[in-house]
């Protein structure tokens, strides 16, 4: 008897350490701003913060929030994140050898999306923040849904209902992901919305009026490391394709926000209650543009339909092998070069020298030089003479 009451209280301190976790955002419709040491504002969020969470600024600096008096938060500056490893490089391949680089196995192309809070919705444009089962949020996932589909992809958009708003959503919406998951996506995303002040949010891309893109991360959950990985991917990525589109990375101390279920499961704030949705769509359509790249994927053209360029095909150009070595091949010669031209001190010498390595040097290298049709015959006749 006395086991089973010590099994049933650890199962209810799991379930509640679980319920817990799955907290959103603040149900008083208050917000938070996070400063650092010298009190100046560095994060504002909606997002229920604790004490361990961690984010990621705009600007690529990492805090850890160490403690909240009402409203404000207070966090210490844990470093900059060089995200140069997690993006595509445009380097010359021969050094993009030499440095960590953050890759993924291609898939097929297949994308989910659904909506934990199914009933968030966008004020200005709504009428409220929220709509019971039929918020604003899935406009906004059909905007993310039609821009991945322009570019080929394959996807699957939930419009499930898991209302109401409580901490039991994302027991709820576990469900739609596990039927999702039937349709082997290479990425899903729960797409919701903030809830903070309209500037915090409010952004002109290129040339478009429109709201930025918080990535929330379960910092503990069982995939939490692969999931930070995959969100500082998008994230680097994001920033060379439209700079200032993802306002940061929130690393969330509670729950994993079923990104336990799928290694590529990220969710998204798009926007806040208090912008306009129609720039959230414009918003979310340009976050859209980063997932073939992070899917190893390209945008499907009238010879190529389904938008993958296979290896050695003329869509797919010369491979990222033959590319590498080509780069090496040029370095080589180049540095031979540069070599010869400080070891002789002219570049007439330099040539001089590099003629008699590639007709001397480099062909015994290969063996004795094959002569040709004239050279045997002519020491065939005078072998006769002789």
């Amino acid at each position: 008897m006395t086991k089973l009451r010590g099994a049933v209280i650890v199962l209810l301190l799991l379930c509640s350490m679980t319920i817990q976790g799955y907290t959103h955002e603040r149900s008083d419709g208050g917000y938070f701003s996070i400063v650092d040491e010298s009190g100046t504002v560095v994060y504002i969020t909606g997002w229920g913060v604790r004490v361990g969470d961690e984010f990621l600024t705009e600007k690529n600096k990492r805090y850890e929030v160490i403690s909240i008096e009402g409203d404000i938060a207070h966090s210490k500056l844990i470093g900059d994140v060089n995200l140069s490893k997690y993006g595509q490089s445009k380097d010359n391949p021969l050094v993009s050898l030499l440095k960590p680089s953050i890759t993924w196995a291609q898939g097929s192309g297949k994308v989910a999306v659904y909506h934990t809070h199914s009933d968030e919705s966008y004020t200005p444009t709504d009428g409220k923040d929220s709509i019971l089962g039929a918020g604003g949020i899935y406009k906004v996932g059909d905007s993310f849904t039609s821009a991945l589909q322009s570019k080929g992809l394959e996807v699957f958009h939930s419009d499930a209902k898991h209302d109401p708003h409580d901490d039991m959503a994302y027991e709820r919406s576990r469900r739609t992901v596990m039927e999702l998951l039937k349709k082997q996506p290479d990425a899903i995303f729960d797409i919701h919305r903030d809830a903070a002040p309209p500037e915090v949010y409010k952004a002109n891309i290129d040339g478009q009026d429109v709201t930025k893109v918080q990535l929330v991360v379960g910092k503990y959950g069982p995939t939490g490391k692969q999931i930070e990985d995959y969100a500082l991917q998008l994230k680097a990525n994001s920033d060379t394709q439209h700079p200032g589109l993802i306002k940061g990375i929130f690393f969330a101390k509670g729950g994993d926000y079923n990104q336990d279920l799928h290694p590529r499961s990220m969710l998204l704030e798009v926007g806040s209650d208090k912008n306009d949705r129609q720039s959230a769509e414009r918003g979310v359509a340009l976050f859209a543009d980063v997932i073939p790249t992070i899917l190893g994927k390209t945008a499907a053209t009238p010879n190529n339909v389904a938008g993958q360029a296979g290896l050695g095909t003329a869509e797919a150009g010369p491979s990222g092998a033959s590319k590498s070595m080509g780069w090496i091949v040029g370095a080589l010669i180049i540095g031979v070069i540069a070599f010869l031209f400080l070891s002789t001190g002219s570049m007439k010498e330099a040539k001089g020298k590099l003629k008699q390595f590639t007709t001397t040097e480099f062909a015994n290298f290969f063996g004795p030089k094959i002569k040709d049709k004239k050279e045997l015959d002519k020491e065939n006749s005078k072998k006769d003479e002789d």
